[in-house]
């Protein structure tokens, strides 16, 4: 029964991604159409991102209430939003698209933790938790491969409006087939939420190696948490791609995110997640050189690599945060951790939306070769002081 809750969560999610991607697809082009600003257009990546500065903050409410109910309330929300955008658009309200994307962000802090850290490991078995994970995040991202060209092909034929209208609609999918999902108890007893959240965040502060994994992904999605909608406006406005172009061209990168998410637990035969996480690191750095290239194929092929990096990355942190924080403490100390990772892309999005309009690949995509190629440097240093060099066994009860 528990891995076939597993499996109905992973099939909502996965349905949720592939409309998501449209919402990816169609708001920086449609914003690109409206405004002739690339800046304008980069930035609704910020919007979406934002809010998770504000993650901490909702941490003590995942962890007090049913997850379950969190999870789906906030795909509700997000429905919601994103079916106001294209009326946003309809009307020429730039200010009221960037609002309803930054309500579709505060809502999407909940969704992500409530399932990757609280749901997945309360329906999964301690001993399977490595190869779950690994297959929820291939599903997830293979989802993302199919989303982009189909999320291409309408907004080629039938315009962002319908794009748009169906991401709502997969959200709202997702909300109900969730509720069909045995309900989850509480991880803690009531407390005061200041307390709660004081908890989730002296935790934090005694964990050295949770502090430097969060330390090094910040900077890695300082420079390339924006890449795709910058790709995107590039494509668009200097390599005269496609919408269905650019689509295929993310989708491929999708499918290297997903190779990278299924062979993460399979290249840790000898248990070193230190060394993992390396070789990932290294793999997205040499990505985002590529970018460098003057040529558009070897441009994309660059982001590709990167993309298959970061599907390894992904897979190796989520798995050692489930395995190594407490599940009474997972939603507080996992909002904090999206607080500092994902809010970086923000800074992102700004950085790269002011070279998306320089005149080559080397400039607009100088930010992302250097803080990858610089995290590796310093994770390379020194080994996480507190990681042991075999699997790290799960808090019992334990819930990325």
């Amino acid at each position: 029964m528990t891995l076939r809750a597993f499996w109905l969560l992973t099939g909502a999610s996965a349905a949720s991604t592939v409309g998501n991607t449209f919402l990816f697809l169609a708001v920086p082009l449609a914003l690109l159409a409206y405004t002739d600003d690339p800046l304008t257009a980069v930035l609704s990546m910020a919007a979406r991102t934002a809010p998770y500065v504000l993650a901490p903050v909702m941490g003590p409410l995942i962890d007090r209430y049913d997850r379950r109910t969190m999870f789906a309330g906030a795909d509700i929300v997000q429905a919601a939003a994103v079916a106001l955008i294209p009326v946003a658009l309809w009307q020429g309200a730039v200010p009221a698209v960037f609002a309803a994307l930054v309500v579709q962000g505060l809502a999407n802090v909940v969704s992500n933790v409530a399932s990757d850290y609280g749901l997945i490991p309360a329906l999964v078995p301690d001993h399977l938790l490595d190869r779950a994970v690994s297959q929820f995040n291939t599903i997830i991202l293979v989802a993302r491969f199919a989303g982009p060209v189909l999320a291409g092909v309408l907004v080629t034929t039938l315009g962002t409006t319908w794009a748009l209208e169906l991401d709502a609609l997969t959200f709202a999918l997702t909300a109900a087939t969730v509720i069909l999902m045995p309900a989850m108890r509480p991880a803690q007893d009531r407390l005061p939420l200041g307390r709660m959240l004081r908890e989730g965040i002296g935790y934090f502060r005694q964990r050295p190696d949770i502090v430097r994994l969060t330390l090094v992904v910040s900077i890695y999605n300082l420079g390339a948490g924006a890449l795709e909608p910058t790709l995107l406006v590039v494509g668009q406005e200097r390599w005269r791609w496609s919408a269905g172009s650019l689509g295929i061209a993310v989708s491929v990168a999708a499918i290297a995110a997903a190779l990278g998410a299924w062979l993460s637990p399979r290249a840790l035969s000898d248990g070193n997640r230190h060394r993992q996480i390396a070789v990932w690191l290294a793999a997205s750095a040499a990505g985002a050189v590529l970018l460098l290239a003057p040529s558009p194929y070897v441009a994309v092929a660059g982001f590709v690599v990167l993309s298959l990096g970061e599907g390894g990355i992904n897979t190796a942190t989520v798995s050692y945060r489930q395995k190594n924080i407490p599940a009474h403490l997972a939603g507080r100390v996992n909002t904090i951790i999206r607080g500092f990772i994902t809010g970086a892309v923000p800074a992102s999005a700004f950085l790269l939306g002011l070279t998306a309009a320089l005149d080559s690949n080397l400039t607009v995509f100088l930010p992302a070769a250097i803080t990858t190629t610089f995290v590796v440097f310093l994770w390379s240093r020194r080994r996480i002081a507190s990681e042991p060099t075999a699997p790290v066994p799960a808090t019992p009860g334990s819930a990325s």
